[in-house]
């Protein structure tokens, strides 16, 4: 006989896997700490990059002021502003992505709470059938009778 509230519950457990949870399971092989550094290391980078090209539109925009007055401007100045303004946008960008990515880590935590409670469900419900003498099912989902085949 087929016990439907297994059924229900590794149908929930599939369902879980293939759709929001594929993406938990995945977060779940990091701690909290790696996770969030590996996430800020890659936010690091792409914030150089884009703050380089940004730089470099703005330079290629004021190229003929930059040009005409390279002589009168304060380059060590101009670089430690720069250098400022990078450092400022950074640790404001670093600490945005450090608060997203820390709620997004404790959110899969509490969606994983949830599918592991579907597996201990699943769990106890097997442990119950094999205490209770439930043969092994073959390909065609019938108990074997050992008497029956006489195997």
């Amino acid at each position: 006989m087929v016990n439907e509230e297994k059924v229900r519950l590794m149908a929930k457990a599939a369902s879980f896997e293939t759709g929001e949870g594929k993406q938990a399971l995945s977060m779940n092989r990091f701690f909290r700490g790696d996770f969030i550094s590996l996430r800020l290391i890659g936010a690091w980078v792409a914030y150089t990059v884009a703050f380089c090209l940004c730089v470099a539109l703005w330079a290629f925009y004021r190229m003929e002021y930059l040009m005409s007055n390279i002589n009168r401007l304060d380059l060590p100045a101009m670089g430690r502003g720069l250098a400022l303004l990078y450092l400022s946008l950074l640790g404001i960008f670093l600490l945005i992505n450090y608060v997203v990515f820390y709620r997004r880590y404790q959110q899969n935590r509490k969606i994983l709470a949830a599918y592991n409670h579907i597996l201990k469900q699943l769990s106890h419900i097997y442990q119950t059938e094999s205490r209770s003498g439930g043969g092994e099912l073959t390909s065609e989902g019938a108990k074997e009778d050992e008497d029956f085949t006489g195997v």
